[in-house]
Formats: C-alpha cells, structure tokens, sequence
C-alpha cells in the first residue's frame, strides 16, 4: 500500500532529522532513495553531524518500487508532464523529476539497471573499492550488458566497470523446526549441507524459494559444488533457446527430480508462515526475514550449510545523469567504515561485505549473529546470466514443475 513514507521518510527519526536540512548548503547535497529499513537512523545521523551539506532522503517500501523509480526519472520531459497532469491537474506544469544522487538497490535488478541504462559507473578512489571483498569487486565489474567477465564470449577485449558499492549482505539460510527434528549427533543442526536437504524423511516437508536462477542454481550446488560453475560449456554458448534448453533439461531432470519430491510449496513470500504454522518442518529462505522470525518465534533454528550458501547484497548505484558528489562519496566510505558498518550489519539483519574481507575483524556485536559463520567463506553470490541462457532457465524451471 503507497503511504506518506513512499514519499517522505519511513521512520520517525529520520523524519525528525530531514526537517533540518532546509537551510542548509546545496552545492554538494546528498539525495538518497532507500528500501524502508536499509539504515539505521542513528547512522544517518552520525554522518549528518559530520558533513555540512543537506541530507535528503526518501524510503520506498520494496525493490521493485526502487527499480520503477530509477526508470521513471529517464522518462522523457513529455512523458513526465503527461503523468504529472493526470496525477494532479491543478498544480503548475513540471518537468521530468530530479534523479537522487544514490539509490539503494538489490543485486538482482542490477543487470537490468545497467542494460536498461538507469545507471552509470560509480567513480570513486581506489582505495574505498580496496575496503570490499576481491569476490564482491569481481561481481559488481561488468560490461554495458550488466554481465561479469566470462558470461559472454564477445567479453575478452571489453573494458568492466564498477556498478555499485554494496553495504549490507544476507544469504540463503535453511530454517527449521527444533521441536520436529532430531539433530545429527555430536552436531548443533542436522542440516550441515544442502545434500541434507534430500533427508528421505523430509519427503514433501520442504518450503524452497519460487524462484527458478536460486533453484537451479541450488540444484548446481548439490551437483558440483558451486552454484555458477558447472554451466562453463553453455554460458558461452550462441546457442538457441531451445537448444540451451535441451541441454538444461539433460543436465537437471536427475537432480530436480530429487529435489521436487522433497517439496510441498515453492514461495518466496510464505515459506515462514507454512514453517511456523506446521505446513512444512524445513523452509529456505533469504536471512534478513530468518533473523526476524527467530527473534519471534523460539522453536526455529536456522543454519547456514557448512559448504557455502548463495549470497545477495544491497548495493548503492548511480542514476544516469547525476553527479556523484564529495559528499556521496564521502557516504559510500562512511558506510564502509567498521562503525557504521557494524551498525548497519545488526539494524538490516544482514552483514556488511567489509567484514568478509581479511581485512576488517568482525566486531564483537556480531560474534553471536547468523551470518557470523566460516561457511560465508564458500558463498557465492549469483552470477547473472546472458538473455539466451536466462530465458532457458525460466523455460526449463516451467517444464520441470509441470511434471
């Protein structure tokens, strides 16, 4: 449901704070659109005491609300006041809307972004990018496409740019109920790998995410190992879409087929709510929403397999046609820095990607959460695909679930 924080500040502090902004310097002003909850407002307000210039924010409530907002600011100016007319006739006529200087995005819409062209590079030092994860600057390193090395084979001789400052990451997470499991001797969770997943007494007892790239790249993990490798001989394929679908077929019918009969939902918006309910004794879900639901409910235990897990980050990006300040510069570093990142890490039930590193310690706040596992070293994040192949996946996903 649209409210007033869609287009003002979704939370009481943050409010207070943006009111103060007005009298302020604007040259190098800072205007920001968060997903609602993405930073804490003690941060905010720790950089504002920092920084003399405004800070301006507004909060959405979803990604795709985020994605539609980085496309309505390349509307055309025609576009934009035909809109603005119908939405409200009696206020003078306006030109298309002013992009933000930064927008917090998920990594799932960040090939889309950068082929759609809603974004451009972020420029900032050297030495910021050196506070990230090698694996988290290899993953946001992509062509004009959104693709990362090696997904095309038009990509050799192409210059990768960085598209994004990740600040917060959740994983993949299996979630269950204590009192209907019996853990595995000498273990603190009877699920240490996917594998376990495939338990025969877990047959149709499994709520897993309606999403075909994490299903299949889950049933990629179970097979290989990992969840982006084992398609090498395909992704740089000129194939067409039916034939990558034949050899997708070929290589997943065994393993989904295994996987399928331990299932009783696919739902990425639910899974939770069947878990607590009773539905089902074992759920997959993304952390952010497990950390919530452990703090409610006591029964749930949640793991993350000792073999590694599928990783997804919230990401700061650049509208196309706006200036990256010093002051969203400035930004970007301060939510890299280990004290807001600690902050952030504990607020938006995630971790931030400095703490992946070898360089930064894990402060001592988070010792005790989730995500404060040796099995993040083995997580990868999903690799985005070339349209060929992603239009097969969700063709072989279709067929798959229809038997």
């Amino acid at each position: 449901m649209i409210t007033r924080r869609t287009l003002l500040v979704g939370t009481a502090g943050l409010a207070a704070s943006s009111m103060l902004t007005g009298c302020r310097p604007q040259a190098n002003a800072l205007r920001m659109t968060l997903l609602e909850g993405a930073i804490p407002p003690e941060v905010i307000k720790q950089f504002r005491r920092q920084t003399d210039e405004s800070v301006r924010l507004k909060v959405l409530p979803q990604m795709h609300r985020v994605f539609q907002q980085l496309q309505s600011w390349q509307q055309s100016p025609e576009a934009a006041t035909a809109l603005w007319r119908r939405l409200a006739p009696w206020q003078p006529e306006q030109t298309a809307p002013l992009s933000d200087s930064l927008v917090s995005l998920g990594d799932y819409w960040l090939t889309e972004a950068i082929a759609q062209n809603l974004i451009e590079p972020l420029s900032i030092s050297e030495d910021a990018w050196e506070r990230l994860p090698v694996q988290w600057q290899q993953f946001i390193s992509r062509d004009s496409q959104g693709q990362v090395a090696g997904q095309t084979a038009s990509q050799d001789s192409v210059d990768l740019q960085r598209w994004a400052a990740p600040y917060k990451v959740q994983a993949l997470t299996i979630v269950y109920r204590q009192s209907l499991t019996e853990s595995k001797p000498g273990s603190g969770s009877p699920y240490q790998t996917w594998e376990d997943l495939l338990d025969a007494r877990l047959n149709q007892r499994i709520a897993l995410p309606d999403h075909p790239n994490i299903i299949l790249g889950l049933l990629q993990k179970i097979q290989s190992g990992r969840f982006n490798t084992s398609f090498d001989s395909v992704v740089n394929s000129s194939a067409s879409i039916p034939q990558l679908t034949e050899q997708l077929q070929a290589q997943f019918a065994e393993p989904f087929q295994r996987v399928t009969q331990q299932v009783k939902t696919y739902d990425s918006s639910t899974a939770l709510k069947a878990l607590i309910n009773g539905d089902v004794q074992v759920a997959v879900a993304w952390s952010s929403d497990v950390v919530t639901a452990l703090q409610r409910y006591r029964d749930l235990r949640a793991a993350i397999p000792t073999d590694g897990t599928l990783l997804s980050a919230d990401m700061w990006v650049q509208p196309v046609g706006t200036d990256l300040s010093a002051t969203a510069k400035q930004w970007i570093d301060f939510c890299w820095q280990p004290g807001p990142a600690a902050q952030i890490s504990v607020s938006g039930r995630g971790i931030s990607p400095v703490f992946l590193s070898d360089q930064v310690a894990l402060p001592e706040v988070l010792s005790g959460s989730l995500l404060a596992t040796a099995a993040l070293e083995n997580s990868e994040p999903l690799l985005p695909l070339p349209s060929n192949l992603q239009a097969a996946y969700f063709s072989v996903w279709q067929q798959l679930r229809s038997r």
